[in-house]
């Protein structure tokens, strides 16, 4: 037996005999380089304890796999549950290789790497599951064909669909454990959740669709569950809202996003600054496969270094936001009204970037004033953040490009953004009751339906510090 030690979860132990293919993937360069690979990219900057790597993360996803695993099984005794018993008995050792593997494409900062790119680490994850690596090799070695399903587990296309859930639903074993675990190693603690008792209220059962269809989904118990239930969603309500959202990361990560726009904008302009590994990704983004081992040299690392070096750089913006990156000088958050068009932020960029000038900032409109709100945000969580979207709007009033820049400065006009497809998790969360008959949560709690009528709305607008008296003297006068 090969025991972990975990902060979260105490022990994590996997048998040398039954789960040697868990033990052989976790040795592979491709899952050790998670090592170097933060889970929560720049949260660090605003929590320091939050250091903890997607490595730890995924070890305890696969913990938690195995347990939902065995506490399902025990539980479908009733005839009309052995159909599910089967289920989860013959994609056992597929739950728990893609549980383990379900992180493996993340890059470095997490999802603020994946708008700079448009390339979902789902696709990178496929890619090195199914790709000459060492992985795609033991996979194979323990069953023809096993990459392919443990790919198709990834991105939500298998055919056992009681494993898919398991590990990507709003209750899903992914969740779960980064809550716990982000909410441990920031010291926030509002992801505090009973585990215990969730694992022994855990349900699964068939839910009609409303194109007639059934599917089948995983929940709590309706008696014992509800309370644990709200625990969970609210849990995931003040996560968002005090670490995953908070101002002060997500300048970091803007300023990351923008200081490697301005290295790809010199970059075209004939000076190689981008990371080699990087470079060739952005360059093959239609087809990342062709260039995945050069993908795994990144780490954090890897691009903390270049920030370091870019510091002296001759190019006063690519230098100005590497020392703020270096230094923690982050550019200041003012939060903005709603009624603010996007011809009147990039007028902001523009008086921005005149009156930077006076003060010595030589900054280009897009880098002296960044626009933030939940349009322009990585996390897709509709339950908690609405799936409100503004990036195919048209906006009268704004240069094509200028228009562009002020919402994704970032995004190449004819790449795709990252949307929620119809293979992401199920927006709802359920409850059986006896008859194993399904309920809503926010039909069955008054508190969710309205949190879920409140969902998390954030608009700000990034300055330097020497700007954010004016910005919100500016911001008063329009009022």
């Amino acid at each position: 037996m090969k025991t972990i030690r975990d902060p979260v979860h105490n022990l994590i132990q996997f048998s040398e005999k039954d789960e040697s293919i868990i033990l052989r993937l976790i040795d592979t360069p491709e899952f050790q380089r998670l090592h170097h690979i933060r889970q929560l990219g720049l949260s660090f900057l605003t929590y320091p304890g939050a250091t903890h790597t997607r490595f730890s993360h995924s070890l305890g996803v696969t913990h938690l796999m195995r347990r939902f695993l065995d506490q399902l099984s025990t539980r479908a005794r009733e005839q009309d549950e052995q159909d599910l018993k089967a289920a989860l008995k013959d994609g056992r050792m597929l739950a728990l290789a893609g549980a383990l593997l379900h992180d493996v494409g993340h890059g470095p900062f997490s999802h603020a790497l994946e708008q700079v790119t448009q390339i979902r680490h789902e696709r990178l994850s496929r890619a090195i599951i199914t790709g000459p690596t060492r992985i795609r090799e033991y996979l194979e070695a323990w069953a023809s064909g096993f990459s392919e399903e443990v790919a198709d587990l990834i991105g939500r296309t298998h055919a056992n669909r009681a494993v898919v859930k398991l590990l990507s639903s709003q209750l899903d074993v992914d969740r779960l454990d980064y809550l716990l675990r982000d909410a441990l190693m920031s010291g926030a603690r509002y992801g505090a959740l009973d585990l215990e008792w969730l694992i022994h209220t855990l349900r699964m059962g068939e839910v009609d669709n409303p194109d007639g269809t059934k599917s089948t989904e995983v929940g709590l118990d309706l008696n014992k569950g509800l309370s644990l239930a709200e625990d969970f969603m609210m849990a995931r309500f003040y996560m968002y809202n005090h670490v995953y959202l908070h101002k002060t990361t997500r300048a970091a990560e803007l300023m990351v996003r923008h200081v490697l726009l301005r290295a790809y904008e010199l970059t075209i302009d004939g000076e190689k600054l981008l990371p080699p590994a990087l470079a060739e990704l952005i360059v093959h983004r239609d087809a990342p496969e062709e260039v995945i081992e050069a993908y795994l040299t990144l780490t954090d690392a890897t691009l903390w270094s270049h920030f370091f070096a870019w510091q002296e750089h001759p190019d006063p913006v690519l230098s100005y936001l590497s020392r703020g990156l270096i230094g923690r000088k982050l550019y200041k958050s003012v939060p903005y009204p709603e009624h603010l068009s996007p011809a009147t932020i990039y007028e902001l960029q523009v008086e921005a970037a005149k009156v930077g000038e006076r003060l010595g900032l030589q900054l280009p409109a897009k880098y002296a004033l960044f626009f933030d709100d939940e349009s322009s945000m990585a996390y897709k969580d509709p339950y908690i953040l609405g799936s409100s979207r503004m990036r195919h709007r048209t906006f009268k009033g704004v240069p094509a490009r200028q228009s562009h820049e002020v919402l994704t400065p970032e995004r190449p006009a004819s790449q795709p953004e990252i949307t929620q497809g119809e293979d992401e998790a199920t927006e709802a969360v359920y409850l059986f009751d006896r008859e194993g008959k399904a309920v809503e949560l926010s039909e069955a709690s008054n508190l969710i339906q309205f949190l879920r009528g409140k969902a998390l709305r954030l608009r700000r607008l990034y300055v330097p510090e020497a700007l954010r008296d004016w910005l919100k003297g500016r911001l008063e006068n329009m009022a």
